[in-house]
């Protein structure tokens, strides 16, 4: 992938999608794969923002049978499926166990029908998913086994556990990445930090959009009959651009956020019912018992996910140190032996989601659908803007907003044959390219993140063996992976490759010395000035202080030089 804004802009599209969040890349995959012209453009990076933010589960909507939502729950199924069979390489069955009690709707007997239920609704899960990728039945454990599992933690009156499977994807960034590879592979044009100013109309007719390319201040006009507004939580603010844009919310917003944590002692995901109280008033006793899932995650833990009522009109996710103690406060009352300090979180994933509009309560309500909604009843007629919920859905909402592009430019919209992410075949056991002698661990991750793409890195390593040096020394990420995000993955500033094309941002040794080593590669390819590497080095190390948060600021490797002036 190349990013040529110059090129991309002079071309003439059937579709432009604005936004390259999870949502936006797959409904401008989904539209190339139907035969539509296709161009992509985000404001920042790929995927930088509210797609950032999950708890790297793809689930199969067991919640969804509280409320006999079938309909969702099998689409979540699918789509869970979708995943593990496209991308086998970056995704991952994973068994979670939920804590039984009482003999109500929580107890044992309840929770085996669920069960029973879910298995029967999930009869095709396993369809077409490669060996080893499969998600077995769900099973209801004894109060022994139980206690077992919960070893250490302070759940009162457990009488047993329901499991069932989920999956989990290694790398959100990197599977985010793969879908962009795929819309470009079948004929879209993408390109990152391209922000898209204003509709262009021709009365009431969408005719393109006018743009900026983010690096060079340039603006450009962008042609095509029909545009998909996919800009998150800026989707209202993107229509606001046009006068003749709706006048009610598409994106209350709401703030969600995960913390990344020291390795909890657990192979399980495991849920866990707390009470909020942390905040010390009657609006916590009013919002009752929340679940939150502690899941093994890259050699650490994720826990959450905390949902917390803002304004509305909010575009800023950013998390307090006071949010992430309350969250702590919270999480220790149930678990007991491994209670989190604040120098446990390693980090904080943020973002924010849609509420229900109308929402009266104390706590927060989520919109329970995405939504693919057509203009044309607001008199803007070629605009589609997606509203998307849960990462899990994404491509099936992607697959609604380009059916939708398809109908409003009579084309036909007849689903075609999904190409693979990555591929059914073993590529993990295959020689390394060249005869290269690979430590096992680099060989490993080169694999999880690529895939079969690998290739691409793997070439690097053949021509240049300098570029198998490690970037830092606890994890197995190399310089052939800078030189292969800046030639080939659109990484157009330093912390593309740090925060997205590699997972550097988990290291505890990555300081300045790191990031250096890191632009400098960056900088033969991209002609960085010395000034520039300075620039681009400071604004990693503020991002990775905010990442690290409030409570990790003091002992952050980079956070720390940065403090001391570098």
């Amino acid at each position: 992938m190349r990013r040529d804004v110059s090129r991309i802009a002079a071309e003439r599209y059937d579709v432009i999608v604005v936004g390259g969040g999870i949502h936006g890349t797959c409904a401008a995959w989904q539209a190339a794969l139907r035969g539509l012209k296709v161009a992509l453009i985000e404001s920042g990076d790929f995927g930088h923002a509210t797609s950032s933010n999950s708890l790297r589960t793809l689930h199969g909507g067991l919640r969804h049978l509280q409320r006999l939502d079938f309909r969702r729950m099998r689409e979540s199924i699918r789509e869970r499926r979708e995943w593990l069979r496209l991308a086998p390489h970056l995704t991952r069955p994973m068994r979670f166990v939920l804590p039984t009690a009482g003999h109500g709707i929580k107890g044992p007997a309840v929770m085996r029908t669920a069960l029973w239920v879910n298995d029967m609704v999930s009869f095709d899960r396993n369809r077409d998913v490669q060996e080893g990728q499969q998600l077995p039945r769900g099973s209801l454990w004894s109060k022994s086994r139980a206690a077992d599992a919960f070893a250490g933690l302070d759940i009162a009156d457990c009488n047993g556990a329901a499991t069932w499977y989920d999956a989990v994807c290694l790398n959100t960034e990197r599977l985010q990445l793969a879908v962009v590879a795929a819309a470009v592979a079948a004929g879209a044009q993408a390109a990152n930090y391209v922000r898209a100013l204003r509709l262009s109309l021709a009365g009431s007719e969408v005719c393109g959009v006018h743009i900026r390319d983010e690096l060079t201040d340039r603006e450009f006009e962008m042609r095509a009959p029909l545009v998909i507004n996919a800009a998150g939580p800026w989707v209202d603010e993107w229509l606001g651009s046009s006068s003749r844009s709706r006048v009610a919310e598409l994106f209350p917003a709401s703030k969600a956020f995960n913390l990344l944590t020291r390795p909890l002692p657990f192979r399980d995901a495991v849920g866990l019912a707390v009470q909020p109280r942390a905040a010390g008033h009657t609006r916590a006793a009013q919002v009752g018992p929340q679940t939150y899932f502690i899941i093994p995650w890259n050699g650490r833990s994720l826990v959450g996910t905390r949902h917390l009522r803002c304004d509305h009109a909010s575009r800023s996710a950013r998390v307090t140190r006071e949010e992430v103690l309350e969250f702590l406060a919270d999480l220790n009352q149930v678990l007991g032996e491994q209670r989190l300090s604040g120098a446990d979180v390693n980090g904080v994933f943020a973002g924010l989601l849609p509420e229900q509009g109308a929402n009266p309560g104390p706590g927060v309500a989520l919109q329970k659908s995405p939504q693919v909604i057509d203009h044309a009843s607001d008199g803007i007629q070629g605009l589609v803007s997606i509203v998307g919920v849960k990462w899990t859905t994404a491509r099936a909402v992607g697959e609604r907003a380009a059916r939708a592009a398809c109908r409003r430019l009579r084309r036909s919209g007849d689903r075609p044959l999904q190409r693979l992410l990555s591929s059914t075949t073993p590529y993990a056991d295959r020689p390394l390219h060249g005869g290269l002698q690979l430590s096992p661990d680099v060989a490993a991750h080169l694999w999880e993140s690529y895939g079969p793409a690998r290739e691409g890195v793997l070439a690097l390593l053949a021509a240049d063996a300098t570029l198998m040096t490690r970037i830092v020394p606890d994890l197995p990420v190399v310089l052939a992976q800078i030189v292969h995000a800046a030639r080939s993955e659109m990484a157009v500033q330093l912390s593309d490759v740090v925060r997205r094309r590699t997972p550097l941002y988990f290291s505890e040794a990555l300081d300045r010395s790191a990031l250096n080593a890191c632009a400098s590669v960056l900088a033969r390819e991209l002609h960085w000035s010395r000034r520039e590497i300075g620039v681009q080095i400071d604004a990693v190390e503020a991002e990775m202080a905010a990442f690290h948060g409030p409570l990790r600021m003091a002992v952050s490797p980079v956070a720390a030089r940065s403090v001391r002036g570098g």
